[in-house]
């Protein structure tokens, strides 16, 4: 006869063996499928984002509300898309080399990032660009120096406008009879940068092709706020033009001085400029920068532009430029390659970039080249009545070849 002590003992081992076998079924359904057995473990697209403080910060906020907009649409692949956002001012006025190399292996290592956005700089990226290949990561940074993308790697597309295209499009536009009739160019560049050296090059390049001739050519280092001993050179050639191939607050300095020194030359640049509240927030008095023109590849005047710009200045109450619209067109081109290749998978998102025709945003873009650069239009400005002022559009075309891509 069963003890009656014995039998509630008995039980009691029964029963908590059973508990724990059920525990462990529970446990093994959430290593399973965490998303449905656990409420809090919602899966997002992670996007890293690199961008420096103190340069060109509308960037992210473009970012920012085509990923508001994406969000608001179900997301992509029906998931929400965060954003992980690093600082790489470093502790001087530029990108720190290290720190941006540290985070990008820092999102995509740990954090699990399926593209990165940024960074800023041409050289910048070009430091950037191999890692986020040798990690197989799809990037695409707000720089627009040709050679990014061949520096980079096959994952490193491009969303602005080459320099070599807005440079040729500046020589094509100044040298026209009918336009400003430029026979002789100066070129005053920042030293030691990617994108300046690469579309002061191409300036050059182009504007011997159609019959100028450039008479002079200097250089100045990010930060330096006298250019005297360049100018006294430039003044004595006498240029009819003054390419400025650099960024701000240099560009609008180099303006002022060149002016109380009696040069005459027409100021014109290219999207180094595009930033345009240090453009036009620098001096106290903007008339040197009266009559100049520079390339860009976005308009806020452009009616095609009208629905980004109305959400832009909603959401962060001061009108769009330049990097915003990148930052906007990034976000949005890489949603619409990541819907179309099903997948989060980094190398079927590449493929999606690279074929990726029609699309329109903050601007248009035909497709990619086989150099991931974006087909897009250019646009020239001018700067009148301290405003800057859509001149002309430029439509231009590259004949869209198979890209070569590495398996």
């Amino acid at each position: 006869m069963i003890n009656l002590k014995t039998l509630t003992l008995t039980l009691i081992i029964l029963i908590s063996i059973l508990v724990v076998y059920l525990s462990g079924c529970d446990e093994a359904r959430q290593v399973v499928s965490p998303a449905t057995s656990t409420p809090e473990a919602v899966q997002t697209v992670k996007i890293g984002v690199i961008q420096p403080s103190g340069f060109a910060v509308s960037f992210t906020k473009g970012a920012e509300l085509a990923k508001s907009q994406i969000n608001d649409s179900g997301g992509v692949l029906e998931m929400p898309v965060e954003f992980l956002i690093r600082d790489n001012q470093g502790t001087r006025d530029l990108p720190d080399a290290a720190e941006s190399i540290r985070f990008a292996r820092e999102l995509i290592e740990q954090e699990g990032v399926v593209a990165l956005l940024g960074p800023l700089f041409s050289t910048n990226s070009e430091q950037v660009g191999p890692v986020v290949t040798q990690l197989r990561r799809p990037m695409i940074p707000a720089s627009s120096g040709q050679n990014v993308t061949t520096v980079g790697g096959e994952f490193v597309f491009l969303i602005v406008a080459p320099s070599s295209a807005q440079a040729a499009t500046m020589a094509e536009f100044v040298t026209k009879e009918d336009e400003l009739d430029v026979k002789t160019a100066a070129i005053l560049l920042q030293t030691s940068d990617v994108y300046s050296e690469n579309v002061a090059d191409a300036f050059e390049e182009n504007l011997l092709k159609t019959g100028g001739e450039i008479v002079g050519s200097e250089i100045y280092q990010r930060g330096d706020r006298t250019f005297e001993a360049q100018l006294m050179n430039i003044k004595a050639a006498a240029p009819d033009a003054l390419f400025i191939s650099g960024f701000n607050p240099e560009v609008p300095l180099v303006m002022a001085q060149a002016r109380e020194m009696g040069i005459e030359s027409i100021f014109i640049g290219g999207d180094g400029w595009d930033e345009p509240e240090k453009l036009l927030g620098t001096l106290d008095d903007n008339t040197p920068l009266e009559g100049s023109y520079f390339v860009r590849d976005f308009s806020a005047e452009s009616p095609d532009a009208a629905s980004f710009v109305e959400a832009y200045t909603a959401m962060f109450m001061m009108p769009p430029d330049g990097p915003a619209a990148w930052g906007y067109d990034a976000m949005s081109a890489l949603a619409i390659a990541m819907e179309n290749a099903g997948t989060l998978e980094p190398d079927a998102v590449r493929d999606a970039l690279a074929n990726i025709t029609d699309y329109q945003g903050a601007a248009a873009i035909a497709g990619y080249d086989a150099d991931r650069h974006p087909i897009k239009s250019v646009a020239i400005h001018t700067i009148r009545d301290g405003q800057i002022i859509l001149y002309k559009t430029v439509s231009r075309t590259v004949e869209r070849r198979e890209l070569e891509i590495d398996r």
